[in-house]
């Protein structure tokens, strides 16, 4: 939770700056523009960074646990190789003072990445555990890397666990989270940044063109009116645009940074659902093939501090009906975990025997699906505003263009 509050506390300072400057309305607005397309990058580019970095992370831990090797010395050439140097600590503390004055001596010299690896390093050599190392230093590794290393800890079997949890198409998975976030931005900065100009226009430009055709005893047209209409409801309304801007950058913040916030959202609670059952019926599998019990299995999951308050209910119940002697494929779909087209095949795999092969071929099939319906979502969520603005845009560019057209007109006559 401390990546969480710094990421939200940095957050919120920033927006605050933005909206201040928002309220000094001529020059505030292209402030705000600006401040908010350079930071909001920014704040993206960090989080993909961090996501990469993990994923290195992982494939540093996930190799060692195969090969049977020590984790220390794999750690500490993976941070060696990392590139070093006073030239590259020269411009990333350059670059970092145009973002905040003295990030770079209060912020990521303490907290860059690189030194959360060796604080990791410091950990293990002190003796601690992979899993409390990961947990004590936050950040350093994903949600789905704690899982896997506290669920092979306990079975032995680390490197099978990474191998089963994280996946090159679960990853994939979790880094479409990250590739929504340009989708919903780009129609809203465009939207900022037409009704910049339209406020610009409305109240430099139109005033000039009425007093114009006053002269010329000539109305304006038709289409003008209905773009200073526009104009006007956008100076009229310029504060809730103001404060669009950080509350949804708020908005999107919390969504990529607190498990809890996704899982409560519309229609991103219901995707982030999806992939935690699939995370469920993965872990689930490959507890069972360890020969745990289900009930020790679902306790196992339930302990593991990995998933969100309501799936940890949802766990313990059904881990309470199995004990009472129900079916386990029935306690999965009473806990919504299981969908009900999944209940006869898990069923049949159970009498058979062959419970954990059919769990993780569910769990695949619902990551597959779970990853289908976030790639339309994005498909859907970009083309329809980025069109809507455009019919907008082509109101007002007609709005702008036939009084220039009419006074030629009416010269030429």
């Amino acid at each position: 939770m401390g990546g969480f509050w710094k990421a939200l506390a940095l957050t919120v300072g920033i927006l605050a700056v933005l909206i201040l400057f928002a309220f000094v309305f001529r020059v505030g607005y292209l402030l705000l523009l600006v401040l908010s397309a350079v930071y909001g990058w920014m704040l993206f580019a960090f989080l993909y960074y961090r996501q990469c970095r993990q994923e290195e992370l992982l494939q540093v831990i996930s190799a060692a646990a195969e090969a049977e090797a020590p984790l220390l010395p794999a750690l500490q050439a993976y941070l060696n190789d990392r590139p070093q140097g006073r030239m590259r600590a020269f411009w990333v503390g350059l670059l970092l003072t145009f973002v905040v004055p003295g990030a770079y001596w209060l912020w990521y010299r303490r907290s860059s990445y690189d030194r959360k690896v060796e604080q990791l390093i410091h950990l293990l050599e002190a003796g601690d555990s992979l899993l409390d190392a990961l947990q004590d230093v936050p950040g350093v590794a994903s949600h789905e890397t704690l899982l896997a290393v506290a669920l092979g800890e306990k079975t032995g079997q680390l490197a099978r666990c990474l191998q089963s949890l994280c996946n090159p198409a679960r990853s994939r998975l979790a880094t479409l989270w990250l590739e929504m976030v340009p989708r919903v931005v780009y129609p809203l900065f465009l939207l900022l940044v037409m009704s910049g100009i339209l406020m610009f226009w409305t109240i430099y430009i139109a005033p000039k063109y009425e007093r114009i055709f006053n002269e010329f005893a000539m109305s304006l047209p038709v289409e003008t009116e209905r773009a200073m209409f526009l104009g006007k409801l956008a100076v009229h309304f310029s504060w809730i645009l103001a404060l669009a801007v950080p509350l949804v950058a708020l908005v999107l913040v919390l969504l990529l940074v607190s498990p809890g916030f996704r899982w409560q959202f519309p229609v991103v609670g219901y995707l982030y659902q999806s992939y935690l059952r699939s995370q469920i019926l993965q872990a689930l599998s490959f507890l069972l093939q360890m020969n745990e019990p289900a009930p020790a299995a679902l306790a196992v999951l339930a302990e593991s501090g990995y998933f969100v308050e309501p799936a940890r209910r949802r766990l313990n119940s059904i881990r309470s009906q199995v004990e009472q002697g129900e079916p386990l494929a029935d306690s999965l779909h009473r806990g919504r975990i299981l969908p009900r087209a999944m209940v006869p095949l898990l069923r049949s795999a159970e009498r058979v025997g062959n419970l954990p092969w059919a769990l993780a071929e569910l769990a695949d099939v619902m990551a597959q699906r779970t990853a289908q319906r976030v790639q339309r979502l994005g498909l859907i969520l970009f083309p329809i505003p980025v069109l809507g603005l455009g019919v907008v845009v082509g109101i007002i560019v007609i709005g702008l263009f036939v009084p220039v057209v009419s006074l030629i007109e009416r010269l030429s006559q």
